[in-house]
């Protein structure tokens, strides 16, 4: 897995990132049926850019919380509000000052748009996805680029896998 990491902890998420409210169930100890968790998880800020903001929902088993992937044999569910690649990867005179953040990880991802529009880059080809379009990615070398005007939202569920495994040839 790449040591690619693009939270930050020092620039605060934008006062506009939507807020995801998070209600988690659980079972009392007499095993009925309750809610254990509702609440509001803070976003955290990628790339020093505050309209970047990453917001995870549930890691099911411990590990590093500042990592893209989920720890080994464990899953995240996160969302993503991308900027437009336009406010932060490049400069007023439309030079790229920030390069695709490609990465990896050993993991199978489902990613889902839920509202605007993303590019899936690739090394050999890219993709244009759609609120309601799912992509899913299977260990692949990747990136996103939103070349649009608006701030796109996705969801991702991330499942650990052993390496190579995402990979496989099998298909649908």
């Amino acid at each position: 897995m790449t040591d690619y990491n693009p939270f930050d902890h020092t620039t605060p998420p934008a006062a506009s990132a939507r807020r995801i409210r998070r209600v988690v169930t659980g079972v009392t100890g007499d095993g009925r049926s309750t809610i254990v968790v509702d609440d509001v998880p803070a976003g955290r800020a990628g790339h020093g850019v505050p309209g970047y903001v990453v917001t995870d929902l549930w890691r099911d088993a411990t590990g590093p919380e500042d990592t893209v992937g989920p720890p080994p044999g464990g899953s995240v569910f996160r969302i993503l509000e991308l900027p437009p690649d336009r406010d932060w990867r490049f400069d007023g005179d439309g030079n790229e000052v920030i390069p695709p953040a490609f990465h990896t990880t050993d993991s199978l991802d489902y990613a889902v748009v839920l509202d605007g529009a993303v590019w899936a880059l690739l090394d050999d080809t890219e993709v244009e996805l759609h609120a309601g379009d799912v992509l899913v990615q299977r260990g692949t070398y990747h990136a996103w680029s939103n070349r649009s005007d608006r701030p796109c939202l996705l969801a991702f569920v991330l499942i650990a896998v052993d390496p190579g495994r995402a990979r496989c040839r099998s298909g649908h």
